[in-house]
Formats: structure tokens, C-alpha cells, sequence
């Protein structure tokens, strides 16, 4: 029997990944996963479901421009725009 998890972390074509959000604002990427309230974990599965290693968690685009915004006041960083 085949189970399926439904991941929290949502993937889409027009989102950032960790690093890209962690090189735009000039952040640590596990700030940044801080900041986004992310866990390793859905990081992780979210990594194995489109076909990565659990290892590149931080190459999975999970967040969009808004979540940017929120995180960067967040870390208190300069917005990127």
C-alpha cells in the first residue's frame, strides 16, 4: 500500500529557494529558515519529492516574494528591492 505525505512545504515554479532568499537579503540560510518558521524536516521531504537528496533541502523553491518581505523584517535585513 502506497501512502502519500502531503508535505506543509509548498513548491512552486515562481518561488525562491533558501539560498537564493539567503543571497538576496544578505542572511544566514539557517537564519533564514528560522525566519520563514520552516523546519529541516519539511525542508527535507520536500528536497526527496521533487527528485533531490535530502542533503539540498536548501535548493527547494518554497518561498515567494511576499514570504521575502516577511522575512527580511524579520531578520532585520535590508530589502532587496
Amino acid at each position: 500500500m502506497n501512502r502519500r505525505h502531503d508535505s506543509s512545504v509548498q513548491r512552486q515554479a515562481d518561488a525562491y529557494t533558501i539560498n537564493q532568499a539567503a543571497d538576496l537579503l544578505g542572511a544566514d540560510t539557517d537564519d533564514v529558515i528560522d525566519a520563514a518558521g520552516l523546519t529541516l524536516g519539511e525542508l527535507e521531504l520536500g528536497a526527496v519529492e521533487i527528485g533531490l537528496s535530502v542533503t539540498d533541502y536548501r535548493n527547494v523553491p518554497v518561498l515567494r516574494e511576499r514570504d521575502l518581505a516577511v522575512i527580511a523584517s524579520r531578520l532585520d535585513a535590508q530589502p532587496y528591492l
